[in-house]
């Protein structure tokens, strides 16, 4: 056998550039939540993927206990107060975990548990960014087929949020499947109002963003062709004092905030926010999501590829 037939074919084998690896790709059904099971230490634990907040894992105490997880020594267990919290206060533990997501690889999460509910009938809520997967595609069976596709860019590598600018205001805009209302701050509401997409209806409701949690919220009146990110408002409301709620109805249902809590619902001007803290934010909620059937983050593409049907 001559040596140059195998020496040759060998040598072009090892200069071919590597086939590209497939995108991994997860498809979750939302009716109405998505769910999936997850590997944490030596339990599956059943969770909600949540689209609106970084790679984190959030787990209520006894599946934490049931996992065997354990703090961080001296900085993992704090109290932290907070208007979306039962009580307005809940201990806080954590530690970064190993978490596989449906059968897929690990990744390293940032994982808290606590001592008050954050979700009921589940064990925690995941963030779709805490999946290893390129493309986390979310169906919606409920939803009317057909319509456009909308693409949404993050603001960078690991986000999950978007950003409009309106009267010079940033405001941070994100995707929440379990709000049945789009709901924002004081300051993004303001931000609206003052562009000319929304007026006050003066109608008081509750937003109840973790069980045990009521925050009064006043309706918003979208003009016609109001959109952000591309998405019409549709059913939007804006966060108020239990004390504007009572201004506006007298016979409103109370929340559960207080004067000392209730920052998300003060306007604060641009030069006294403190950080991240009071800056505008807006929660899409599903009187718009649910026009989706298909909701995908694409990781590599940093966006969102929305196909809605807003005609329906």
């Amino acid at each position: 056998m001559n040596p140059r037939r195998v020496i040759v074919p060998l040598l072009a084998a090892l200069v071919l550039p590597a086939a590209a690896k497939p995108p991994t790709v997860l498809t979750l059904t939302a009716a109405p939540q998505p769910g999936v099971m997850i590997r944490i230490k030596d339990a599956n634990l059943p969770v909600r993927v949540s689209l609106g907040f970084e790679k984190a894992l959030v787990l209520n105490l006894a599946p934490a206990d049931h996992a065997k997880l354990k703090p961080f020594p001296l900085l993992g267990k704090q109290t932290v107060k907070d208007p979306l919290i039962p009580g307005g206060e809940a201990v806080f533990r954590g530690n970064f975990y190993d978490v596989a997501v449906a059968g897929l690889g690990k990744l390293t999460v940032p994982t808290v548990w606590v001592n008050k509910a954050v979700d009921n009938g589940i064990d925690g809520i995941l963030s779709v960014m805490a999946i290893d997967a390129d493309r986390v595609i979310f169906e919606q069976p409920a939803a009317p087929a057909g319509g456009s596709v909308y693409t949404i860019p993050t603001t960078g590598r690991g986000d999950v949020g978007g950003e409009i600018k309106l009267e010079g205001v940033k405001i941070s805009v994100r995707f929440a499947l379990d709000a049945p209302h789009t709901v924002m701050n004081a300051n993004a509401g303001q931000a609206l109002a003052d562009a000319g997409l929304v007026h006050r209806s003066g109608k008081v409701g509750l937003w109840t963003p973790f069980p045990q949690v009521a925050l009064p919220v006043e309706g918003l009146t979208p003009v016609a062709g109001a959109r952000v990110l591309g998405l019409p408002l549709i059913d939007p409301t804006v966060r108020i004092t239990e004390a504007q709620a009572k201004l506006l109805d007298a016979r409103a249902k109370a929340g559960t905030s207080t004067e000392a809590d209730q920052e998300d619902a003060i306007v604060v001007s641009g030069s006294k926010r403190r950080g991240n803290r009071n800056r505008p934010w807006i929660l899409i909620g599903r009187d718009v999501l649910t026009k989706c059937s298909r909701i995908e983050m694409d990781k590599p593409g940093r966006q969102w590829v929305l196909t809605c049907n807003f005609a329906s």
